[in-house]
């Protein structure tokens, strides 16, 4: 399966942050009519974690990995709630090596697009362009939800 390349993901990013917040919001809407369940399923850790900064970075980030895939040719097929279900227990699993053992190769292993994890864990650890970091709990809640987000999305590519 197809490897989102940095270059892309630079494409992807420069192209979300030149939007008008109506023009973005048109495209995360574009992007949300594709793949509701995944956007449903974002938007619940969310609420399962009282936080709604991490709805708002995570739809930010599920635009910016959507246009990624987009901007490198890649077709997303729908991911569905049973999908979402099959996917939970590996990814649980993933999350439990990096807890216990500080071993990220299961979650590389699952999640299969080294680039867009590198560029999340970056942005997660960076500071903002008014020089803000993330908070450690914020980081961790993010890099739970986007880590799913593209192991998802990389299990849907259609060619």
């Amino acid at each position: 399966m197809a490897q989102v390349t940095r270059e892309n993901i630079e494409k992807a990013l420069k192209k979300i942050d030149s939007l008008d917040e109506s023009a973005l919001d048109k495209l995360i809407e574009t992007y949300t009519l594709q793949q509701q369940p995944l956007v449903d399923y974002i938007l619940q850790a969310g609420m399962e974690f009282s936080n709604e900064d991490l709805n708002v970075f995570s739809i930010y980030y599920f635009a910016i990995i959507s246009e990624a895939f987009f901007q490198q040719g890649i077709t997303l097929k729908p991911i569905t709630e049973d999908v979402i279900e099959e996917f939970q227990e590996p990814y649980l699993l993933a999350l439990d090596a990096i807890r216990s053992d500080e071993d990220y190769e299961p979650m590389q292993d699952l999640i299969q697009q080294h680039h867009l994890q590198q560029f999340m864990l970056e942005e997660i650890e960076s500071p903002d362009s008014d020089g803000v970091i993330l908070d450690e709990e914020l980081q961790t809640q993010l890099y739970i939800v986007t880590t799913s987000m593209i192991g998802l999305m990389h299990g849907a590519t259609a060619n």
